[in-house]
């Protein structure tokens, strides 16, 4: 049986997938190697499958803030190696414009292998999301907490959308990254599970089958991740700013807290019915929060901003958000109508009728926040 690592209930890690552009062009640039040779920090920097992106990562984090200020503390020293080398970073889920066959492989087995086997659906891997880690008091809540989780997905995604554009292309979706993911054998909405033992034999299965080769194969949406005593939020696509990452993070840590306490009470809900996952994760990539998420089995459904806006009610009459936080804030802006990096990017494009305009504007949003250390948007 796998073994599942001790952590602090609740507690945070998070990853964060960025692009590496052109200052000039903004298009992507294969400048990961140079900028990773060049960092002389914590090994909170790595490197992804193309040379064109790299990983920032924080420690183990407290809530939000502190993943913020963690994530902050790493881009500003990153910030004038980037430069040195003309290069800076984009964090939305996808390039408005880059095309995947342009793309150079990162040299490192992993990511050799995974081209060796998933050929033309690996190749396409040019996404970049959030990840968020959740510390879990025992491997069984860590199954009881993801299965939860399953109601609340959506909802993360459409907050989240920033990828409206593929290769030079509108494709009228809010996020076109979850549909890459959706092509790969392992990848997409997880298998459910009911314990943690089911889970180990479904591991055991498929590495029998050679279907994969580590856990770091199952590309779901949400998994359990034993080698750090967590579960895995990975559903989002990549926030334009730290700012935005941070409050998703918020998020995503207030509905763990209430998953858990639900679990606890032995209140947590049954199974949605994979058709109702499905639906509401493509209405969410489709639409983002204009979305009509569909909240009960018999077809009943509501508007996204109607509905995060009665979900952050209930955490916050629960106690598991701070009512008077400043992420919580923004993400009651966003439930009231602000807009989100998809529809940031789509309102450039409108105007401008320029993807390269779109590939500066989120480039000079992240500078921008970084710099002023969240003052900005």
């Amino acid at each position: 049986m796998l073994e599942f690592a001790k952590s602090e209930p609740f507690t945070l890690g998070v990853e964060v997938e960025l692009q590496i552009v052109d200052r000039e062009t903004h298009e992507l640039s294969p400048k990961a190697p140079q900028l990773l040779h060049r960092w002389s920090g914590p090994a909170t920097v790595q490197p992804e499958i193309f040379q064109s992106m790299i990983e920032l990562s924080t420690g183990v984090c407290r809530d939000a803030a502190h993943a913020e200020a963690d994530l902050r503390a790493t881009a500003e020293r990153l910030l004038p190696i980037a430069k040195g080398l003309g290069v800076r970073f984009i964090a939305t889920g996808t390039h408005p414009t880059a095309r995947y066959t342009e793309r150079k492989l990162f040299p490192a087995d992993r990511y050799h292998g995974l081209i060796a086997r998933n050929q033309w659906i690996a190749r396409r891997l040019q996404i970049f999301g959030l990840h968020v880690h959740i510390g879990m008091e025992n491997p069984e809540v860590a199954i009881a907490i993801q299965n939860e989780l399953l109601h609340d997905l959506a909802l993360l995604l459409a907050v989240s959308t920033s990828s409206p554009f593929w290769e030079g292309d509108p494709t009228g979706l809010a996020s076109s990254r979850v549909t890459v993911f959706e092509a790969l054998p392992t990848g997409g909405s997880p298998q459910l599970v009911h314990d943690w033992n089911e889970f180990c034999e479904l591991v055991e299965t498929l590495t029998k089958a050679e279907a994969i080769t580590s856990l770091k194969d199952l590309w779901w949406d949400i998994r359990p991740s034993p080698r750090y005593g967590t579960i895995e939020i990975r559903i989002c696509d990549g926030l334009a700013t730290l700012r935005e990452t941070a409050d998703i993070v918020a998020l995503a840590q207030a509905l763990a807290k209430r998953a858990g306490a639900r679990v606890a009470a032995g209140q947590g809900r049954t199974f949605p019915p994979m058709w109702r996952v499905r639906e509401n994760k493509w209405r969410a990539s489709r639409h983002g929060m204009d979305a009509e998420l569909v909240i009960v089995n018999d077809g009943t459904h509501a508007p996204a901003r109607k509905y995060l806006a009665r979900t952050l009610d209930e955490l916050v009459a629960d106690g598991h958000l701070d009512g008077t936080s400043r992420h919580t804030a923004h993400l009651r802006g966003i439930a009231e109508g602000a807009p989100t990096s998809s529809e940031r990017q789509r309102a450039v494009y409108a105007a401008t009728n320029s993807l390269s305009e779109v590939a500066r504007s989120v480039a000079e949003e992240f500078e921008e926040d970084v710099l002023s250390r969240g003052a900005s948007l």
